[in-house]
């Protein structure tokens, strides 16, 4: 673990929740009194301590995985028995020295302050400036684009429940929506006389004019966001509750072609 010289002293800096902290023997160690101070100075002003700005209490699950994140070191032996653990931030190490009142504790206060807590930045090379800028442009353009997709995919919901309506009634078929969808585009592929992949690829063209929507897109942003790996066109419409949808655009895409062959049992 790295190490700052605060006032000519060594100390082993603690990171949690992407904080400088301080455990209560650095804080004694520092201020110059017994931990058994710091400790009474919580116990006997627990209601000017607030959990999470003031300090973390680490125990059980919590304070094992600490543990764990810290490695093997002179200091992670030193928590090796430690059932419960308190870390200071730099508004309880201000309380803690406000408390002890000394002058030792005010000092040592302001060097932690000033190269513990808020350590000086290391200069930048023109290069390095170069590099976090585009870092920057790059997440603010990410940020950008989910922004949009975002707000596309409300709207996108917003023209489906306007024009959602119950199409079953004009539906005599057995199975469950995503069955029957099956079933209507591969009656109109039979209808038409054409391949079934074909029918389905008419099926995706009409929903999108239909709904104003781009299918393959939200296909793979469901996959992604969810880590399923491949999601047919009637899975995704069952499970993202645009099923009744699919059976709109099915049905009105059966009205255009005239069946001439027997109807189909389903």
């Amino acid at each position: 673990m790295d190490m700052v010289k605060v006032n000519g002293k060594e100390v082993m800096v603690v990171e949690y929740k992407d904080k400088r902290v301080l455990t209560t023997e650095q804080v004694a160690e520092a201020y110059e009194c017994e931990s058994i101070q710091i400790q009474q100075n919580y116990a006997n002003n627990k209601d000017r301590f607030t959990e999470g700005k003031h300090y973390f209490k680490l125990e059980g699950e919590e304070l094992k995985r600490f543990k764990a994140s810290i490695g093997d070191s002179k200091f992670s032996s030193t928590l090796k028995f430690v059932s419960v653990l308190m870390l200071w931030t730099r508004q309880g190490a201000s309380r803690h020295c406000k408390m002890l009142g000394t002058d030792k504790a005010w000092d040592m206060f302001d060097c932690l302050e000033e190269n513990y807590f808020n350590p000086p930045q290391k200069e930048m090379t023109e290069a390095e400036i170069v590099a976090a800028n585009a870092m920057r442009l790059v997440e603010q353009e990410r940020r950008m684009a989910h922004i949009e997709f975002e707000m596309a995919t409300i709207k996108d919901t917003q023209r489906i429940q306007s024009a959602r309506m119950d199409t079953l009634n004009g539906v005599c078929v057995d199975g469950d929506k995503q069955q029957k969808l099956n079933a209507m585009i591969r009656k109109y592929a039979n209808t038409k006389g054409i391949q079934y992949a074909t029918a389905w690829k008419d099926f995706v063209t009409a929903f999108n004019t239909a709904f104003h929507a781009n299918l393959k897109a939200l296909i793979r942003h469901y996959c992604e966001k969810n880590e399923v790996k491949k999601l047919s066109v009637p899975a995704y419409l069952m499970t993202s509750d645009k099923i009744d949808d699919g059976l709109l655009v099915a049905d009105k895409m059966l009205n255009t072609v005239h069946d001439k062959k027997p109807a189909l049992t389903w």
